[in-house]
């Protein structure tokens, strides 16, 4: 899922302005750990697991999420899909502006049922648990969703759009017994993650040392790998390296340069640890990646 190798906010639109959601279904990539690299967004997301499970990490929490199960993804909040070794993993995304399910104008629904959720006065559940009638009705929901935009029958939009509400009116019901704001220490940790990762997301082809970063977000080197580290769950010096790494397989698919030269222009000064990283990253030699690509893209 080479495609989805970006560690920083998303400005790409999903839908239009007449139609601002999109559905997406993502299948297993066993070479890849990460299902979806750590970014954020200012629609609100839902991802429902089709099969098997992974770790969802969002802003500071982290939990499992199972087949059968819906994660609730609020606007601008950090989240990633962290697959498990070895088992096969496929979501639905269903990505939308709030504004979708009231309209243009400020309504009651918008004022009581969706500003207080995007502000965090009301807070949603981070997950739906299965075997709760909240996670059986929301999984109904998403399915539904997925048939009426591959079915694209007349009307199709009204019911999608049925099917949403009916969703977040059920997250609304559970919400009641679990609402409150974020506190104000989360949201400056999250605050700050996000400008660290659009810094290294701009810098990452440059010699970016540890020491570098800490110092331009002025905390100690210690200070910063741990905070770093208790948010992504990764050292810095991964981060990076993935970051390097998903450049140099663009670049390999879509240039014919030199590996070396490839290396160098994503960050690594050292080509023994580039292929070093790189297998251990994608189970195969850039070269051979590079090789299979080919085949695959001749055998289509």
């Amino acid at each position: 899922m080479l495609s989805q190798m970006n560690y920083r906010k998303e400005t790409q639109p999903h839908g239009d302005e007449l139609f601002p959601l999109s559905i997406h279904v993502f299948e297993t990539d066993l070479q890849s750990t990460v299902r979806v690299y750590c970014h954020w967004h200012e629609e609100v997301e839902l991802f429902y697991a089709v099969k098997g499970e992974a770790v969802f990490h969002m802003d500071t929490e982290t939990f499992l999420l199972r087949e059968g199960e819906t994660a609730f993804v609020n606007a601008n909040r950090l989240h990633e899909v962290e697959g498990i070794d070895g088992q096969e993993f496929t979501f639905l995304a269903v990505v939308f502006q709030p504004r979708f399910l009231s309209g243009t104008s400020l309504d009651r629904i918008q004022q009581q049922y969706i500003e207080p959720v995007l502000s965090s006065e009301i807070r949603f559940p981070s997950k739906t648990e299965r075997g709760t009638r909240l996670a059986e009705k929301t999984a109904q929901a998403m399915q539904e969703i997925r048939n009426l935009q591959e079915r694209k029958e007349p009307g199709w939009e009204l019911l999608l759009k049925a099917e949403l509400l009916k969703i977040w009116q059920g997250y609304y019901s559970a919400a009641e017994k679990n609402g409150g704001k974020t506190d104000a220490s989360t949201n400056y940790r999250v605050s700050r993650m996000k400008e660290i990762l659009t810094y290294m997301n701009a810098h990452f082809c440059e010699d970016l040392e540890i020491a570098e970063l800490a110092s331009q977000f002025h905390m100690s080197e210690s200070a910063f790998c741990r905070f770093f580290k208790s948010i992504m769950h990764i050292s810095a010096v991964t981060y990076v390296n993935n970051l390097r790494i998903a450049e140099s397989c663009r670049l390999l698919l879509s240039t014919e340069e030199a590996i070396s030269k490839i290396a160098s222009d994503c960050g690594f000064r050292n080509i023994s640890y580039f292929n070093r990283a790189f297998q251990e990253r994608m189970h195969q030699t850039p070269g051979q990646f590079r090789s299979l690509s080919a085949e695959n893209r001749t055998a289509i």
